[in-house]
């Protein structure tokens, strides 16, 4: 029975203990369900063979835009005291999304092919979850804050047409820039070009800051900044064409190359509401790594970079 009594006490310090602390402090919860619109460009690099003297020497260069897309999120932010935990899931709508875009470049830099399809977003969603800890002053507040993120999207392109000035395809046989009038253009009226389908999925852990005032009674204002050690970039295209069928992976790692920079604004309706604004950039420079061609390592290696803002607003519900 000793040993018993000594668990039922131990269990009601460890009990009343997590009681004390609990409140003693401040728990509270947010929610708040969110439209954003968002502007971008993701950009999928390849160089020439490594072993060539022009490994250094871009190739290709395939564009894929968001202009723009359509994204519908929910957060969840607890508040304890001055910790805060913070949960964020969106989804973007599958709508017709700007320009894919290709160009094929000459060793000495001169672009020789480029096309142009539709570019049709066909899925994209995103996990967010990240800790924080405020710092209150009398006048402002800051947070020091680790963030984790994960992101997919995928791509389909349509009715391309574009100018080759390849020697395969110019009128006198030779190489010419894209734009002269030795090029020639697709479709002539026969068919169209096959695009590039494209699936990308993104890790980042992001650390930085955000710093906010109270401007007036009922508005709130604030900036952030952050930048990730480190990033993973996982990409995947799919070349359509009849002659030249055949997939492409990308495996980049990122350190310290991706940046976000953030503006918000919160108007406080009442106790338990407001309304939250969020513009946002957020760029990862060109950064190379491994490129696999039909599942075998190629020879060439690939490149990433990204670059987008994006408009929010949020309505907030306090409990």
């Amino acid at each position: 029975m000793g040993f018993f009594k000594k668990q039922y006490i131990l269990t009601s310090a460890v009990f009343f203990a997590v009681s004390s602390f609990l409140c003693a402090k401040t728990l509270s919860f947010n929610l708040i369900p969110y439209f954003a619109i968002e502007t971008s460009v993701i950009e999928e690099a390849y160089y020439y063979e490594d072993y060539s003297k022009y490994a250094d020497e871009m190739c290709s260069l395939l564009e894929w835009e968001q202009k723009p897309s359509y994204i519908f999120g929910l957060e969840g932010i607890f508040n304890l005291n001055k910790f805060i935990f913070s949960l964020d899931f969106s989804a973007k709508l599958p709508v017709r999304s700007g320009s894919m875009m290709d160009s094929d470049y000459w060793t000495d830099g001169m672009k020789f092919n480029y096309s142009i399809n539709e570019n049709y977003l066909d899925k994209g969603f995103s996990v967010k979850t990240g800790f924080a800890y405020s710092f209150d002053f009398s006048v402002f507040s800051f947070k020091p804050l680790i963030q984790f993120s994960y992101s997919f999207i995928s791509f389909n392109a349509k009715n391309g047409y574009g100018w080759y000035g390849g020697s395969a395809h110019s009128s006198d046989g030779n190489v010419h820039s894209w734009d002269s009038p030795y090029a020639h253009y697709y479709p002539d009226g026969k068919y169209h070009l096959a695009g590039v389908d494209y699936e990308n999925q993104t890790f980042s852990i992001l650390t930085g800051f955000d710093f906010s005032k109270v401007l007036f009674e009922k508005w709130r204002t604030g900036i952030g900044f952050l930048v990730a050690p480190f990033t993973y970039v996982y990409a995947k295209d799919h070349h359509l064409g009849k002659s030249s069928n055949f997939y492409s992976e990308d495996f980049i790692y990122i350190w310290f190359k991706n940046f976000q920079v953030n503006l918000k604004n919160d108007f406080i309706i009442s106790e338990r509401f407001s309304v939250n604004s969020v513009l946002e950039g957020n760029f990862i420079l060109l950064t190379k790594g491994k490129n696999h061609r039909n599942g075998e390592l190629n020879q060439q290696q690939g490149g990433f970079s990204y670059k987008g803002f994006k408009a929010t607003v949020g309505f907030c519900v306090s409990f």
